[in-house]
């Protein structure tokens, strides 16, 4: 699309530098109007993504969209699988972030990895947590209640990947 726009614009300052003959005048006026269907059909996409954002951000509380591929792995393959999706390891940074992901989990009862470094401020750690008092505990996890544990690497959890549509 950026390709278009940009050869669009080469075009025009081209017709702009030399005469323009009658055929000229068609084509550019052609092309404006392409521009301008364009231009009203991004809109129009736009609009409705942040219609879609907007209603699923109001139902759930979160900014973020969390969502699974039903399937199980290590920090380092859910990372990966992530990675790939275009999405990380989810990191709630709000009540409403961390009450959207629970759900996720919730929904499929088995824990899922959260991001070790979390934001300072919002945490939701069980009481107890985090206790990584063998020495084997370096991630952390999610469970069905929303709370925060420490957690093996290691371990096998649901694929949970955050996605930010909106920065």
């Amino acid at each position: 699309m950026h390709q278009f726009l940009i050869l669009s614009f080469l075009l025009f300052g081209t017709s702009l530098a030399s005469p323009l003959s009658g055929n000229d005048n068609e084509e550019l006026k052609q092309l404006k109007e392409e521009m301008n269907e364009i231009k009203k059909q991004v809109d129009y996409v736009t609009h409705a993504f942040l219609t879609v954002h907007r209603a699923r951000s109001f139902s759930t509380g979160s900014e973020r969209l969390y969502t699974t591929n039903k399937q199980e792995g290590n920090f380092e393959k859910v990372s990966a699988t992530c990675i790939q999706a275009g999405g990380h390891i989810p990191s709630p940074k709000k009540e409403g972030e961390n009450k959207a992901l629970g759900e996720v989990v919730k929904r499929h009862n088995k824990p899922a990895f959260i991001a070790k470094h979390l934001a300072e401020g919002y945490t939701n750690w069980a009481a107890g947590e985090p206790n990584n008092t063998d020495g084997t505990k370096d991630c952390a996890e999610i469970d069905n209640e929303g709370k925060w544990h420490a957690a093996s690497c290691g371990q096998d959890h649901l694929v949970v990947c955050e996605f930010s549509f909106i920065p």
